[in-house]
């Protein structure tokens, strides 16, 4: 196993996929064709929901699943009207990770997801809240950094990285994101104790 593989090991077992790269989730962009065309390639696709009814989910669900026959997963925004409705699309669809944004997951979401057998990941932009979901029972953890679009929080990646890994990194896989458009930054953060990281759009 190369030094790569080997740094990447728990968050390729974590998702199921070669190399531990997830997309971000981008409102209109993260559909079918580009998520089943990044996890066909050996990464790990992200369908973004956004503001889809569970209709459209299911739609788009069923659309990514004729197109590529790898794991992918959903994210999913906390404050959206019908998340549970969401929940339960993802559940039919035997979706195997569920990523919940936006804001603390409603009552009972994170219950729902894990018994239907999805892993649960949440961002965290303060090692607060990421013990907060650790203890909530969350499978995996994001770290996402200002750098991404600046609509998570004031923090640095690499600041949230050196107060979060650290503490939580062997308590559970966490994905960087935030700022990493290089190969030896990605490389950085595994050293570190990521898991994985998750890349998008930069702004």
């Amino acid at each position: 196993m190369s030094k790569l593989a080997h740094l990447m090991h728990r968050g390729t077992e974590f998702l199921g996929c070669e190399v531990a790269i997830m997309c971000g989730a981008m409102s209109w962009v993260s559909e079918r064709n580009l998520v089943s065309a990044i996890s066909n390639a050996g990464g790990f696709g992200v369908i973004a929901c956004g503001a889809m009814t569970p209709e459209l989910l299911d739609a788009e669900i069923a659309a990514t699943k004729a197109l590529t026959d790898k794991p992918f997963g959903v994210n999913l925004i906390t404050m959206h009207p019908q998340i549970m409705e969401l929940i339960a699309v993802c559940a039919k669809h035997q979706v195997s990770h569920i990523v919940l944004a936006g804001g603390l997951p409603p009552k009972g979401s994170i219950e729902a997801i894990k018994a239907a057998g999805a892993k649960v990941l949440c961002f965290a932009p303060a090692l607060t809240l990421a013990k907060k979901f650790a203890r909530s029972g969350v499978d995996a953890l994001i770290i996402e950094g200002s750098e991404a679009g600046g609509h998570i929080g004031p923090v640095a990646t690499s600041v949230l990285a050196q107060e979060i890994l650290p503490e939580l990194g062997e308590q559970l896989p966490i994905f960087v994101a935030g700022g990493i458009a290089r190969g030896g930054l990605i490389a950085s953060y595994l050293e570190m104790g990521a898991a994985g990281v998750q890349l998008a759009e930069s702004r």
